[in-house]
């Protein structure tokens, strides 16, 4: 994610972070503005909604990001297998990168706000679904069915956000790797009609 330098964008990114290493509910106002640097003040004129529409914002900043980064990987590859070990891999790098705190950017709010926010929820389905629309984009790129390249699309983001959590709970990149292998042979897209 770029380096913000206003009060918006510092807050958003600590936000992001935050929220990517101990969820939202674990993440306090305090803790944002303190990760951020910005002042009380500028919370309040930025966000007037509060946490929620910080969620909100910070959630569809990094769902963003992880989107380029897919579409990029797309762009810088020559086939599907070589697309998606390239996903695959920066993932991992990002997992390991952290020391293991920062698993998938939407995932652990996800897990605790779709079924008691609208606003987060929404946020939340935004991003995968987006991530998985560039996983399928990528995949007819490459010459891919559109049909077949829904399936795979769901299947490689299933695999990795479960690869994911598996990895930052094992403290471990063995799952990703594991992960990497499974998407490199849904790449073939030898699928029965």
């Amino acid at each position: 994610m770029a380096k913000a330098t206003d009060s918006k964008g510092k807050t958003l990114a600590a936000a992001a972070k935050l929220f990517r290493q101990q969820g939202y509910h674990g993440t306090a106002l305090h803790d944002i503005l303190d990760a951020g640097g910005s002042p009380r003040g500028s919370l309040y004129f930025h966000f007037p909604k509060g946490k929620e529409q910080i969620g909100e914002a910070a959630l569809t900043l990094a769902g963003e990001a992880v989107r380029a980064a897919i579409a990029h990987a797309a762009e810088m590859s020559e086939n599907a297998e070589e697309f998606l070990t390239c996903v695959a891999r920066g993932m991992a790098s990002d997992l390991e990168r952290s020391g293991y705190k920062e698993g998938c950017p939407i995932a652990t709010t996800a897990l605790e706000t779709s079924a008691q926010s609208e606003v987060l929820g929404n946020a939340t389905r935004g991003a995968f679904q987006k991530w998985e629309h560039e996983i399928k984009r990528g995949l007819e790129r490459f010459g891919m069915k559109t049909g077949d390249a829904d399936v795979v699309a769901t299947a490689v983001l299933s695999q990795l956000e479960g690869a994911l959590l598996l990895a930052r709970t094992y403290r471990s990149l063995e799952p990703m790797h594991r992960a990497e292998k499974a998407v490199r042979l849904l790449a073939g897209g030898k699928f029965p009609d």
